[in-house]
């Protein structure tokens, strides 16, 4: 059951890396791994029926076993995969539809996670977070121990003054794919690796989205009546034919500059298909 509150949901994605994913090279099972684990996590932090795993139609079979491992969630499939916004915000307005006062954990699918205790319990800190700043997205940080410039990366600012206590801190900026003078100088100073897992409030975002995003939203406009409802598939269909391709991180982070971060040590992530080498520990 949810330690955080009636109001918290979970957005795992199945798709977070995209394209990329799909030319990853890994051994059997071992691209569902990050997914099965993020599923677990979610599981122990919120209701099973406030977790919604947004998959695309060409890979559903391949998540069926890890579906099958935790109580009976709600898939969330799209007809085609068009970047991480689109994924999130089908998730998310299907989410305020059924609760217009959710918060809202984003858990990308793509990563294996050690360390998993101290994750959850930053998780909780990033939720209590935003319960006391509705209007701030909060964003995973890790503390890196090797230097990796194929990570994005979040050069931190000074604490947030309201969030101080739990830690949290704001973004002086992002930065997506460092060059190697700028990796050194995060990685000497206090930068972080951004985990792309966030926590915020449903409705923060959605606006967020309909300020720094407004093609993808209004593209989704024909489906807001129409969830719940035995025409949702069909119109789902229809919207993604036109659904332009974009980038939650880019849009709604690097150019809203409306972010914290929160950091989190001794936890180590890398991205599935890695090889150790590149894997980094924080």
């Amino acid at each position: 059951m949810s330690t955080t509150g009636p109001h918290l949901w979970t957005i795992v994605l199945g798709d977070a890396g995209g394209r990329a994913a799909a030319r990853t090279t890994c051994a059997p099972g071992a691209r569902t791994l990050g997914f099965r684990r993020a599923l677990e996590r979610a599981v122990r932090l919120t209701d099973p029926s406030r977790v919604v795993a947004v998959l695309d139609r060409r890979r559903v079979r391949s998540y069926a076993t890890a579906l099958g491992a935790v109580p009976p969630i709600e898939p969330v499939v799209q007809p085609r995969y068009r970047g991480t916004a689109p994924a999130v915000f089908l998730a998310l307005l299907k989410i305020i539809h059924r609760d217009p006062q959710a918060t809202v954990l984003i858990l990308p699918g793509d990563h294996v996670v050690e360390g998993e205790a101290r994750l959850v319990a930053a998780l909780g800190r990033a939720v209590e977070a935003v319960r006391r700043k509705p209007e701030l997205p909060v964003i995973i940080g890790a503390s890196p121990t090797r230097l990796d410039p194929t990570l994005p990366w979040i050069e931190p600012g000074p604490p947030v003054d309201e969030l101080r206590a739990l830690g949290v801190r704001t973004v002086a900026r992002f930065v997506p794919r460092p060059a190697p003078a700028e990796l050194r100088a995060l990685f000497d100073g206090d930068g972080l690796v951004n985990t792309r897992i966030v926590a915020a409030r449903a409705g923060t975002l959605v606006s967020l989205g309909r300020r720094y995003l407004p093609d993808v939203l209004e593209t989704f406009e024909p489906l807001a009546g129409a969830f719940g409802a035995p025409e949702e598939s069909l119109l789902c269909e229809a919207v993604y034919e036109g659904m332009p391709y974009a980038s939650l991180a880019h849009a709604l982070f690097v150019r809203a500059r409306t972010s914290a971060v929160l950091p989190v040590p001794h936890v180590t992530t890398w991205r599935e298909g890695a090889a150790p080498a590149q894997r980094l520990a924080s």
